[in-house]
């Protein structure tokens, strides 16, 4: 059965209005949309930019109402919010718009639907509008798929696929046939571990004149390991091996005599064969890299698990 549409006056069977868009059921509703209500909505085309009707054309969260604009009343009616608000009635998203210096960013805020996975996952979460179609389409948010990206990217390093490009100083170490120099950081410290032992007298204790008293029981002692700074100099990486140049001590750590590494915000560890006590190197200064992958360019502070995994790739190449 042919229903009149109450915003454009086109005939439509359906749900929603095959002209328009607009929802052909609840006609209440439908009215008070219209005429104007308590959140005063009005057909996205007519109130906000077209660089946005893209996205607006489909709610992300149920990929099958229109968003329109609304004017969301704030705390006992004083202000009101910008927002979008899906028609769709199962749905309902309602999508905050947040103004920045950059531009506008919209917030999903609510969802009738309380078990949607994407109502969890985004809720809160100020999104630019590109953002919202991608995960329209099923894709997902800027962070995402940057963090996706950064995971293939590391993988990469750690096959020996990807070369590493940031700006490091010069090491002063002469390198070998065939030995090709990577990065190097400067003022690094040289960390092992090394045995604290500490103790004292238990049981009670009686006093047997003015000033002096007696314990009764044993020295007891305990002992653990502590971190301890042995020497601060030049950190380099080559394709063969890693060099740390200090004031007191040289090292050369063959790249495939290592057993395990663990990565640290400004640094890594490293156990190598032949040798007991794992070595810390930290203090990698801050400095920003670039990476490119699938055709897209990030930006990403330096870190301990990038070199690990650079570390990995170099060595893979050696075997």
């Amino acid at each position: 059965m042919e229903v009149k549409c109450p915003k454009c006056g086109f005939e439509s069977e359906g749900n929603f209005c095959s002209q328009c868009g607009f929802p052909l059921s609840q006609k209440e509703e439908n009215k008070e949309l219209i005429t104007g209500s308590q959140n005063e909505l009005a057909p996205v085309e007519n109130n906000i930019s077209s660089d946005l009707v893209d996205w607006t054309e489909k709610c992300p969260i149920c990929k099958t109402g229109k968003l329109w604009h609304i004017k969301q009343k704030g705390f006992l009616g004083i202000s009101s919010t910008d927002a979008l608000k899906c028609l769709n009635p199962s749905c309902q998203a309602i999508f905050i718009e947040i103004n920045n210096s950059s531009g506008k960013k919209y917030k999903l805020t609510e969802c009738k639907n309380k078990s949607n996975n994407l109502l969890k996952k985004y809720k809160n979460k100020p999104l630019w509008p590109d953002e919202w179609k991608a995960i329209t389409y099923g894709g997902t948010s800027k962070a995402e798929q940057k963090e996706k990206d950064f995971e293939e990217w590391l993988n990469q390093i750690k096959e020996g696929n990807v070369k590493v490009n940031m700006e490091t100083v010069d090491a002063p170490i002469i390198l070998k046939k065939g030995e090709g120099f990577y990065v190097s950081f400067p003022n690094m410290s040289l960390m092992e571990p090394r045995s604290v032992t500490r103790g004292g007298y238990g049981g009670p204790s009686f006093r047997v004149a003015k000033g002096v008293s007696f314990r009764l029981g044993q020295f007891k002692s305990s002992s653990h390991e502590e971190l301890k700074t042995i020497d601060q100099g030049t950190f380099a990486l080559t394709n063969k091996r890693i060099v740390f140049l200090g004031s007191k001590r040289t090292i050369n750590i063959n790249l495939n005599k290592i057993i395990s590494m663990n990565p640290y915000k400004d640094g890594f560890s490293v156990s190598q064969e032949g040798k007991k006590k794992t070595q810390y190197f930290i203090g990698i200064p801050e400095a920003e890299m670039t990476f490119t992958i699938n055709n897209r360019t990030y930006q990403e502070p330096f870190s301990g698990l990038i070199l690990i995994y650079l570390i990995e790739g170099l060595a893979k190449q050696n075997t």
